[in-house]
Protein backbone atom coordinates (compact mmCIF):
# COMPACT_ATOMS: atom_id res chain seq x y z
CA UNK A 1 0.00 0.00 0.00
CA UNK A 2 1.67 3.20 -1.33
CA UNK A 3 -0.68 5.77 -1.98
CA UNK A 4 1.11 9.24 -2.44
CA UNK A 5 -0.52 12.93 -2.73
CA UNK A 6 0.86 14.44 -5.03
CA UNK A 7 -1.04 18.13 -5.30
CA UNK A 8 -3.26 19.26 -2.79
CA UNK A 9 -5.50 22.74 -1.70
CA UNK A 10 -2.69 24.58 0.37
CA UNK A 11 -3.25 23.98 4.50
CA UNK A 12 -1.27 27.27 5.05
CA UNK A 13 -4.45 29.48 2.97
CA UNK A 14 -8.47 29.21 4.23
CA UNK A 15 -10.09 28.50 1.17
CA UNK A 16 -13.62 29.58 -0.43
CA UNK A 17 -15.65 26.47 -0.44
CA UNK A 18 -16.37 27.41 -3.96
CA UNK A 19 -12.79 27.57 -5.09
CA UNK A 20 -11.80 24.37 -6.99
CA UNK A 21 -10.20 22.11 -4.68
CA UNK A 22 -8.25 19.54 -6.72
CA UNK A 23 -6.19 16.37 -5.28
CA UNK A 24 -4.24 14.43 -7.58
CA UNK A 25 -3.18 10.63 -6.34
CA UNK A 26 -1.14 7.79 -7.05
CA UNK A 27 -0.66 4.15 -6.07
CA UNK A 28 1.57 1.31 -5.95
CA UNK A 29 -1.39 -0.37 -6.05
CA UNK A 30 -2.97 0.41 -8.73
CA UNK A 31 0.44 0.31 -11.30
CA UNK A 32 0.39 -3.59 -10.14
CA UNK A 33 -0.37 -5.83 -12.66
CA UNK A 34 -1.87 -8.36 -10.42
CA UNK A 35 -4.46 -5.90 -9.23
CA UNK A 36 -8.20 -5.67 -10.57
CA UNK A 37 -10.91 -2.96 -10.36
CA UNK A 38 -9.01 -0.78 -9.16
CA UNK A 39 -10.62 2.74 -7.43
CA UNK A 40 -9.41 5.25 -5.65
CA UNK A 41 -11.42 6.59 -2.74
CA UNK A 42 -12.04 9.82 -1.07
CA UNK A 43 -14.13 10.07 2.28
CA UNK A 44 -14.99 13.66 3.49
CA UNK A 45 -14.95 13.81 7.71
CA UNK A 46 -16.79 16.58 9.31
CA UNK A 47 -15.97 17.15 12.90
CA UNK A 48 -14.37 13.60 13.12
CA UNK A 49 -17.65 12.55 10.85
CA UNK A 50 -17.61 10.48 8.27
CA UNK A 51 -20.12 12.57 5.72
CA UNK A 52 -19.47 12.11 1.95
CA UNK A 53 -17.66 9.21 0.34
CA UNK A 54 -16.42 8.89 -3.55
CA UNK A 55 -14.86 6.83 -5.66
CA UNK A 56 -13.04 7.23 -8.64
CA UNK A 57 -11.12 5.40 -11.47
CA UNK A 58 -7.60 6.13 -12.10
CA UNK A 59 -7.38 8.17 -15.57
CA UNK A 60 -5.12 7.44 -18.23
CA UNK A 61 -1.54 8.19 -16.34
CA UNK A 62 -2.89 6.01 -13.65
CA UNK A 63 -3.26 8.44 -11.08
CA UNK A 64 -6.79 9.58 -9.08
CA UNK A 65 -7.82 13.40 -10.09
CA UNK A 66 -10.52 14.25 -7.35
CA UNK A 67 -12.52 17.71 -6.92
CA UNK A 68 -13.91 18.38 -3.05
CA UNK A 69 -15.09 21.10 -3.28
CA UNK A 70 -18.57 20.12 -4.44
CA UNK A 71 -18.48 17.71 -1.67
CA UNK A 72 -17.51 20.67 0.86
CA UNK A 73 -20.36 23.07 0.08
CA UNK A 74 -23.21 20.81 0.72
CA UNK A 75 -22.05 21.10 4.69
CA UNK A 76 -21.75 24.85 4.63
CA UNK A 77 -24.53 27.44 4.77
CA UNK A 78 -24.70 31.43 5.66
CA UNK A 79 -25.16 32.42 9.14
CA UNK A 80 -29.02 33.68 9.76
CA UNK A 81 -29.32 32.49 13.72
CA UNK A 82 -27.90 33.91 16.28
CA UNK A 83 -26.16 30.84 17.60
CA UNK A 84 -25.26 32.03 21.37
CA UNK A 85 -25.34 30.65 24.67
CA UNK A 86 -28.82 31.04 25.30
CA UNK A 87 -30.96 27.90 25.15
CA UNK A 88 -32.96 27.48 21.72
CA UNK A 89 -31.38 30.76 21.16
CA UNK A 90 -31.26 29.32 17.30
CA UNK A 91 -34.89 28.92 16.80
CA UNK A 92 -36.23 32.50 17.40
CA UNK A 93 -33.26 34.97 17.26
CA UNK A 94 -31.38 36.61 14.23
CA UNK A 95 -27.62 36.81 13.77
CA UNK A 96 -28.97 40.99 13.00
CA UNK A 97 -29.71 41.50 16.41
CA UNK A 98 -26.49 40.72 18.72
CA UNK A 99 -26.84 42.29 21.68
CA UNK A 100 -30.33 42.73 21.29
CA UNK A 101 -31.33 39.50 21.58
CA UNK A 102 -29.53 38.98 24.83
CA UNK A 103 -28.06 42.22 26.34
CA UNK A 104 -24.87 40.42 27.82
CA UNK A 105 -24.01 38.89 24.22
CA UNK A 106 -22.57 41.17 22.04
CA UNK A 107 -20.71 38.39 20.22
CA UNK A 108 -21.96 35.47 18.66
CA UNK A 109 -19.60 32.26 19.33
CA UNK A 110 -21.83 30.10 17.14
CA UNK A 111 -21.04 30.65 12.72
CA UNK A 112 -22.99 27.86 12.57
CA UNK A 113 -21.90 26.51 9.10
CA UNK A 114 -20.17 29.12 7.31
CA UNK A 115 -16.92 27.85 8.67
CA UNK A 116 -15.48 24.73 8.27
CA UNK A 117 -12.15 22.63 9.13
CA UNK A 118 -12.52 19.38 7.15
CA UNK A 119 -10.54 16.18 7.10
CA UNK A 120 -9.95 14.20 4.33
CA UNK A 121 -9.02 10.58 4.31
CA UNK A 122 -7.94 8.49 1.25
CA UNK A 123 -7.96 4.57 0.40
CA UNK A 124 -8.28 2.49 -2.37
CA UNK A 125 -9.90 -0.71 -3.56
CA UNK A 126 -9.28 -3.54 -5.62
CA UNK A 127 -9.33 -7.06 -6.44
CA UNK A 128 -7.28 -9.91 -6.75
CA UNK A 129 -8.41 -10.96 -10.13
CA UNK A 130 -10.96 -10.16 -13.07
CA UNK A 131 -13.81 -12.39 -11.04
CA UNK A 132 -13.96 -11.51 -7.76
CA UNK A 133 -15.20 -8.69 -5.86
CA UNK A 134 -13.14 -5.74 -4.99
CA UNK A 135 -11.86 -5.15 -1.14
CA UNK A 136 -11.67 -1.65 0.63
CA UNK A 137 -8.63 -0.12 1.81
CA UNK A 138 -9.67 2.74 3.89
CA UNK A 139 -7.66 5.40 5.59
CA UNK A 140 -4.64 4.97 4.15
CA UNK A 141 -3.73 8.66 4.39
CA UNK A 142 -4.99 10.57 7.07
CA UNK A 143 -4.64 14.14 8.67
CA UNK A 144 -5.29 16.34 5.46
CA UNK A 145 -7.12 19.37 6.45
CA UNK A 146 -8.91 22.13 4.54
CA UNK A 147 -10.14 25.05 6.30
CA UNK A 148 -12.98 26.91 4.41
CA UNK A 149 -14.92 29.79 4.52
CA UNK A 150 -18.48 29.37 2.68
CA UNK A 151 -17.57 32.09 -0.10
CA UNK A 152 -14.78 32.22 -2.31
CA UNK A 153 -14.11 35.53 -2.60
CA UNK A 154 -14.18 36.11 -6.17
CA UNK A 155 -13.90 39.97 -6.30
CA UNK A 156 -10.87 40.01 -4.86
CA UNK A 157 -8.00 40.70 -8.11
CA UNK A 158 -9.43 38.15 -10.40
CA UNK A 159 -9.24 37.91 -14.38
CA UNK A 160 -11.75 35.44 -16.28
CA UNK A 161 -10.60 32.87 -18.42
CA UNK A 162 -12.97 30.56 -20.05
CA UNK A 163 -15.23 31.43 -17.01
CA UNK A 164 -12.67 30.17 -14.38
CA UNK A 165 -11.81 32.62 -11.49
CA UNK A 166 -7.83 32.93 -11.27
CA UNK A 167 -6.05 34.76 -8.25
CA UNK A 168 -3.96 36.54 -10.02
CA UNK A 169 -1.93 37.84 -6.28
CA UNK A 170 -1.55 35.32 -4.41
CA UNK A 171 -3.83 31.73 -3.78
CA UNK A 172 -3.84 33.98 -0.22
CA UNK A 173 -6.72 36.08 -0.82
CA UNK A 174 -7.82 35.58 2.69
CA UNK A 175 -4.86 36.95 4.31
CA UNK A 176 -5.53 40.30 4.08
CA UNK A 177 -9.08 39.70 5.95
CA UNK A 178 -7.74 38.06 9.40
CA UNK A 179 -7.85 40.51 12.14
CA UNK A 180 -3.84 40.19 13.10
CA UNK A 181 -3.08 43.99 12.65
CA UNK A 182 -4.07 47.31 12.05
CA UNK A 183 -3.91 47.15 8.46
CA UNK A 184 -6.09 44.15 8.20
CA UNK A 185 -9.99 43.96 6.86
CA UNK A 186 -12.51 41.63 8.34
CA UNK A 187 -15.10 39.72 6.58
CA UNK A 188 -17.12 42.69 4.94
CA UNK A 189 -17.12 43.91 1.29
CA UNK A 190 -17.01 47.19 2.09
CA UNK A 191 -13.40 48.88 1.30
CA UNK A 192 -11.15 51.18 3.13
CA UNK A 193 -11.72 54.99 2.17
CA UNK A 194 -8.70 56.81 2.37
CA UNK A 195 -11.11 60.51 2.40
CA UNK A 196 -12.11 59.49 6.08
CA UNK A 197 -9.37 59.49 8.87
CA UNK A 198 -9.80 58.10 12.48
CA UNK A 199 -10.27 60.01 15.21
CA UNK A 200 -9.22 57.33 17.81
CA UNK A 201 -6.02 56.71 15.68
CA UNK A 202 -5.45 58.84 12.55
CA UNK A 203 -2.54 56.35 11.30
CA UNK A 204 -5.29 53.48 11.16
CA UNK A 205 -7.16 52.69 7.64
CA UNK A 206 -10.72 53.62 7.85
CA UNK A 207 -13.68 51.78 6.36
CA UNK A 208 -16.65 53.88 6.57
CA UNK A 209 -20.37 53.85 6.18
CA UNK A 210 -23.53 55.57 7.08
CA UNK A 211 -26.34 54.39 9.94
CA UNK A 212 -29.00 55.82 11.16
CA UNK A 213 -30.32 55.42 14.76
CA UNK A 214 -32.85 52.24 13.93
CA UNK A 215 -30.41 50.13 11.92
CA UNK A 216 -28.41 47.10 13.39
CA UNK A 217 -25.48 45.38 12.08
CA UNK A 218 -23.05 42.58 12.07
CA UNK A 219 -19.47 42.14 11.31
CA UNK A 220 -18.29 38.57 10.76
CA UNK A 221 -14.33 37.74 11.88
CA UNK A 222 -11.90 35.36 11.54
CA UNK A 223 -11.39 34.04 15.34
CA UNK A 224 -9.11 30.46 15.44
CA UNK A 225 -6.05 31.37 16.97
CA UNK A 226 -4.40 28.34 15.27
CA UNK A 227 -2.60 28.36 11.46
CA UNK A 228 -3.64 29.17 9.15
CA UNK A 229 -5.69 31.94 10.65
CA UNK A 230 -3.70 32.93 13.86
CA UNK A 231 -6.19 35.60 14.87
CA UNK A 232 -5.19 37.86 17.72
CA UNK A 233 -8.75 39.69 17.97
CA UNK A 234 -9.59 39.92 21.79
CA UNK A 235 -12.25 42.69 22.19
CA UNK A 236 -13.57 45.09 19.94
CA UNK A 237 -13.09 49.03 21.33
CA UNK A 238 -16.04 51.24 20.68
CA UNK A 239 -15.60 54.73 21.10
CA UNK A 240 -18.49 57.41 20.75
CA UNK A 241 -17.83 60.93 19.58
CA UNK A 242 -19.96 64.32 18.99
CA UNK A 243 -20.05 66.55 16.18
CA UNK A 244 -17.31 68.39 17.71
CA UNK A 245 -14.74 65.01 17.74
CA UNK A 246 -15.03 65.05 21.52
CA UNK A 247 -15.00 61.42 22.93
CA UNK A 248 -18.55 61.29 24.71
CA UNK A 249 -17.77 57.26 25.79
CA UNK A 250 -15.72 54.64 25.03
CA UNK A 251 -15.48 51.08 26.35
CA UNK A 252 -14.19 47.16 25.08
CA UNK A 253 -16.84 44.57 24.25
CA UNK A 254 -14.18 41.39 25.21
CA UNK A 255 -15.51 38.40 23.02
CA UNK A 256 -14.86 35.69 26.18
CA UNK A 257 -17.20 38.00 28.10
CA UNK A 258 -19.68 38.88 25.62
CA UNK A 259 -21.06 35.49 24.34
CA UNK A 260 -18.45 34.80 22.19
CA UNK A 261 -14.66 32.92 22.58
CA UNK A 262 -11.16 34.11 22.60
CA UNK A 263 -9.08 32.64 19.84
CA UNK A 264 -6.68 31.02 22.05
CA UNK A 265 -10.04 28.95 23.15
CA UNK A 266 -11.39 27.93 19.67
CA UNK A 267 -11.40 23.99 19.37
CA UNK A 268 -14.47 23.70 16.89
CA UNK A 269 -15.80 24.91 13.54
CA UNK A 270 -18.62 27.20 15.51
CA UNK A 271 -15.49 29.40 17.04
CA UNK A 272 -13.63 29.71 14.30
CA UNK A 273 -15.83 32.20 12.61
CA UNK A 274 -17.47 34.67 15.33
CA UNK A 275 -19.82 37.63 14.57
CA UNK A 276 -20.22 40.97 16.68
CA UNK A 277 -23.32 43.42 16.64
CA UNK A 278 -21.57 46.63 15.77
CA UNK A 279 -24.82 48.57 14.49
CA UNK A 280 -26.55 51.93 16.29
CA UNK A 281 -29.24 49.27 17.52
CA UNK A 282 -26.57 46.64 18.91
CA UNK A 283 -24.79 48.94 20.78
CA UNK A 284 -27.70 50.61 22.14
CA UNK A 285 -29.33 47.44 23.22
CA UNK A 286 -26.15 45.61 25.13
CA UNK A 287 -25.13 46.10 28.59
CA UNK A 288 -21.46 45.33 28.72
CA UNK A 289 -20.65 48.99 28.12
CA UNK A 290 -24.08 49.63 29.52
CA UNK A 291 -23.37 53.93 29.40
CA UNK A 292 -23.76 53.86 25.92
CA UNK A 293 -27.51 53.71 25.78
CA UNK A 294 -27.51 57.05 27.02
CA UNK A 295 -25.94 58.89 24.61
CA UNK A 296 -27.53 56.93 21.67
CA UNK A 297 -30.65 57.92 23.25
CA UNK A 298 -30.08 61.21 23.64
CA UNK A 299 -28.95 61.53 19.85
CA UNK A 300 -25.27 63.20 21.09
CA UNK A 301 -23.34 60.66 18.83
CA UNK A 302 -22.25 62.05 15.70
CA UNK A 303 -20.13 59.05 14.89
CA UNK A 304 -18.40 55.96 16.60
CA UNK A 305 -15.48 54.11 15.78
CA UNK A 306 -14.68 49.87 16.21
CA UNK A 307 -11.09 48.79 16.42
CA UNK A 308 -10.75 44.83 16.90
CA UNK A 309 -8.06 45.00 19.69
CA UNK A 310 -4.95 42.66 20.85
CA UNK A 311 -6.36 42.89 24.81
CA UNK A 312 -8.99 44.71 26.62
CA UNK A 313 -7.28 47.18 28.56
CA UNK A 314 -5.34 49.13 25.82
CA UNK A 315 -6.90 52.27 23.98
CA UNK A 316 -5.76 52.53 20.72
CA UNK A 317 -4.30 55.50 19.42
CA UNK A 318 -1.47 55.87 17.24
CA UNK A 319 0.65 55.41 19.98
CA UNK A 320 -0.85 52.42 20.56
CA UNK A 321 -1.30 51.22 17.39
CA UNK A 322 0.34 48.04 16.97
CA UNK A 323 -1.90 46.69 19.31
CA UNK A 324 -4.79 46.86 17.04
CA UNK A 325 -5.88 43.69 14.92
CA UNK A 326 -7.69 45.32 12.50
CA UNK A 327 -8.44 48.78 10.36
CA UNK A 328 -10.88 51.34 12.20
CA UNK A 329 -14.73 50.64 11.35
CA UNK A 330 -16.22 54.45 11.23
CA UNK A 331 -19.95 54.81 10.90
CA UNK A 332 -21.47 57.90 10.98
CA UNK A 333 -24.59 58.72 12.39
CA UNK A 334 -27.21 60.64 9.88
CA UNK A 335 -30.99 61.91 10.62
CA UNK A 336 -33.04 59.09 8.04
CA UNK A 337 -35.50 61.84 6.83
CA UNK A 338 -33.24 64.15 5.97
CA UNK A 339 -30.86 61.53 4.30
CA UNK A 340 -33.48 58.83 2.82
CA UNK A 341 -36.09 61.64 1.70
CA UNK A 342 -39.14 63.14 3.78
CA UNK A 343 -41.17 61.41 6.39
CA UNK A 344 -43.72 60.28 3.71
CA UNK A 345 -40.66 57.36 2.20
CA UNK A 346 -39.86 54.69 3.79
CA UNK A 347 -35.86 53.92 5.05
CA UNK A 348 -35.08 50.43 4.54
CA UNK A 349 -31.74 48.36 5.05
CA UNK A 350 -31.17 45.51 3.18
CA UNK A 351 -28.50 42.96 4.27
CA UNK A 352 -27.12 40.12 2.05
CA UNK A 353 -24.63 37.59 1.82
CA UNK A 354 -21.15 38.97 0.88
CA UNK A 355 -18.30 37.07 -0.89
CA UNK A 356 -17.23 35.56 2.87
CA UNK A 357 -20.53 34.08 3.45
CA UNK A 358 -21.31 37.05 5.95
CA UNK A 359 -23.38 39.82 6.19
CA UNK A 360 -23.25 43.42 4.85
CA UNK A 361 -25.73 46.26 4.60
CA UNK A 362 -26.85 49.25 2.93
CA UNK A 363 -29.79 51.74 3.81
CA UNK A 364 -31.90 52.85 0.82
CA UNK A 365 -35.14 54.83 0.75
CA UNK A 366 -38.15 52.72 -0.36
CA UNK A 367 -40.23 54.97 -3.12
CA UNK A 368 -42.26 52.13 -4.13
CA UNK A 369 -43.93 49.92 -2.26
CA UNK A 370 -47.05 48.10 -4.00
CA UNK A 371 -46.14 48.31 -7.90
CA UNK A 372 -48.06 45.39 -9.21
CA UNK A 373 -45.73 44.23 -12.37
CA UNK A 374 -47.47 40.92 -13.73
CA UNK A 375 -50.78 39.21 -12.91
CA UNK A 376 -50.98 35.28 -13.71
CA UNK A 377 -54.36 33.76 -13.82
CA UNK A 378 -54.63 29.98 -13.76
CA UNK A 379 -57.64 28.13 -15.28
CA UNK A 380 -59.51 25.41 -16.12
CA UNK A 381 -62.38 24.29 -18.10
CA UNK A 382 -65.75 23.21 -15.68
CA UNK A 383 -68.35 21.24 -16.46
CA UNK A 384 -71.51 22.78 -15.96
CA UNK A 385 -74.45 21.00 -14.28
CA UNK A 386 -75.17 18.54 -11.27
CA UNK A 387 -72.79 15.57 -12.42
CA UNK A 388 -72.45 14.98 -8.84
CA UNK A 389 -75.59 14.72 -7.17
CA UNK A 390 -78.08 13.67 -10.16
CA UNK A 391 -79.72 10.47 -8.69
CA UNK A 392 -82.84 8.73 -8.69
CA UNK A 393 -84.29 11.42 -6.40
CA UNK A 394 -82.98 14.58 -8.13
CA UNK A 395 -82.78 15.38 -11.70
CA UNK A 396 -79.97 16.22 -13.76
CA UNK A 397 -80.33 20.61 -14.81
CA UNK A 398 -77.43 22.57 -15.99
CA UNK A 399 -76.70 25.47 -13.88
CA UNK A 400 -75.79 28.99 -15.26
CA UNK A 401 -73.37 29.66 -12.29
CA UNK A 402 -71.33 26.56 -13.46
CA UNK A 403 -69.17 25.81 -16.43
CA UNK A 404 -66.93 27.49 -18.57
CA UNK A 405 -63.61 28.41 -18.29
CA UNK A 406 -63.27 29.10 -14.60
CA UNK A 407 -59.74 30.77 -12.19
CA UNK A 408 -58.25 28.31 -9.96
CA UNK A 409 -54.93 30.72 -8.87
CA UNK A 410 -54.59 33.98 -9.57
CA UNK A 411 -50.75 35.15 -8.77
CA UNK A 412 -49.39 38.81 -8.47
CA UNK A 413 -45.94 40.34 -8.67
CA UNK A 414 -45.44 43.17 -6.32
CA UNK A 415 -42.28 44.92 -7.41
CA UNK A 416 -40.48 47.80 -4.94
CA UNK A 417 -38.24 49.94 -6.22
CA UNK A 418 -35.31 51.21 -3.54
CA UNK A 419 -33.14 54.20 -4.27
CA UNK A 420 -30.01 54.87 -3.19
CA UNK A 421 -28.15 58.15 -1.48
CA UNK A 422 -25.14 59.79 -3.30
CA UNK A 423 -23.10 56.50 -3.49
CA UNK A 424 -18.79 56.99 -3.42
CA UNK A 425 -16.76 54.68 -5.65
CA UNK A 426 -15.97 52.06 -2.82
CA UNK A 427 -19.63 51.92 -1.95
CA UNK A 428 -20.58 51.59 -5.50
CA UNK A 429 -18.26 48.52 -5.34
CA UNK A 430 -20.03 46.75 -2.28
CA UNK A 431 -23.12 47.60 -4.34
CA UNK A 432 -21.82 45.07 -7.19
CA UNK A 433 -21.98 42.03 -4.42
CA UNK A 434 -25.55 42.86 -3.25
CA UNK A 435 -26.41 42.13 -7.07
CA UNK A 436 -24.64 38.92 -7.21
CA UNK A 437 -25.84 37.77 -3.79
CA UNK A 438 -27.93 34.71 -3.43
CA UNK A 439 -29.17 35.52 0.04
CA UNK A 440 -31.03 39.05 0.60
CA UNK A 441 -32.91 40.22 3.22
CA UNK A 442 -35.29 42.91 3.93
CA UNK A 443 -34.77 44.07 7.56
CA UNK A 444 -37.07 46.63 8.78
CA UNK A 445 -36.60 49.41 11.54
CA UNK A 446 -34.43 48.28 14.44
CA UNK A 447 -34.25 44.51 12.47
CA UNK A 448 -37.49 44.53 13.67
CA UNK A 449 -38.87 42.22 10.80
CA UNK A 450 -36.59 39.95 8.37
CA UNK A 451 -38.07 39.31 5.31
CA UNK A 452 -36.35 37.51 1.82
CA UNK A 453 -36.51 38.82 -1.27
CA UNK A 454 -35.15 38.69 -4.58
CA UNK A 455 -33.64 41.10 -6.69
CA UNK A 456 -35.54 41.81 -9.93
CA UNK A 457 -32.56 43.49 -11.96
CA UNK A 458 -31.03 42.13 -14.48
CA UNK A 459 -27.98 43.87 -15.19
CA UNK A 460 -25.80 45.66 -12.87
CA UNK A 461 -23.45 49.18 -14.53
CA UNK A 462 -20.48 49.34 -12.49
CA UNK A 463 -19.23 53.12 -12.85
CA UNK A 464 -16.30 54.10 -12.06
CA UNK A 465 -14.52 57.64 -11.48
CA UNK A 466 -12.79 57.47 -14.46
CA UNK A 467 -15.51 57.19 -16.92
CA UNK A 468 -18.41 58.70 -15.61
CA UNK A 469 -18.75 62.02 -13.28
CA UNK A 470 -19.63 61.07 -9.35
CA UNK A 471 -21.86 60.87 -7.35
CA UNK A 472 -23.67 58.02 -8.56
CA UNK A 473 -26.86 57.26 -7.20
CA UNK A 474 -28.88 53.53 -7.91
CA UNK A 475 -32.46 51.97 -7.60
CA UNK A 476 -32.52 48.42 -6.97
CA UNK A 477 -35.83 46.82 -7.96
CA UNK A 478 -36.91 43.88 -5.73
CA UNK A 479 -39.76 41.52 -4.94
CA UNK A 480 -40.80 39.53 -1.75
CA UNK A 481 -39.51 35.62 -2.07
CA UNK A 482 -42.71 34.35 -0.46
CA UNK A 483 -45.88 34.15 -1.25
CA UNK A 484 -49.08 36.31 0.52
CA UNK A 485 -52.57 34.96 0.05
CA UNK A 486 -54.66 37.04 -2.28
CA UNK A 487 -58.60 36.63 -3.01
CA UNK A 488 -59.90 32.72 -2.07
CA UNK A 489 -58.49 30.12 -4.57
CA UNK A 490 -55.15 32.67 -5.15
CA UNK A 491 -52.04 33.50 -4.04
CA UNK A 492 -50.05 37.31 -3.72
CA UNK A 493 -46.10 36.61 -4.74
CA UNK A 494 -44.45 39.22 -3.03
Amino acid sequence: MGMTIQQQPSASYVHGAFEQLMYVLTSTEQASASNYKYRYIADLYVGAVMVSRVKVYPNGAGAGVIRVDKLIQDWMAITKADQGTVANEIYYSTIHKLGLNAAAESWSSNNGENYRKVEMKFGEEYATSATTNPTEHLDELTGNYISCIMSAGLRRSVTWDMGIPLYTSSPNWIATYLPTAYTQKVFSDRQINSNFISTTASDIPVVHQDVTLKEVRTLGLGMDGASPQSSVAISAWVGLYDSSDALLDSGFITASTAGGIAPGSVSTDAGRLQYIGVGPDNLKGQNTVATFAAFFIAGSVAYYEVIFMQDSTTVPSNGNKALASSCCYQYTVVNSDCTYGDTNYNYVTLAWQNSFGCWDYQAFSLVHQRTTGSIERKTFDQVAGNWDTADANQDFNFRGDQGGTRISKVSATQEMVANSDIFNQDEVDLLETLYLSPNVFLLGSNGSTITPIVITDTSFIQKKNVNERSPFIYQVKFKYAKERPTTKGGTYKG
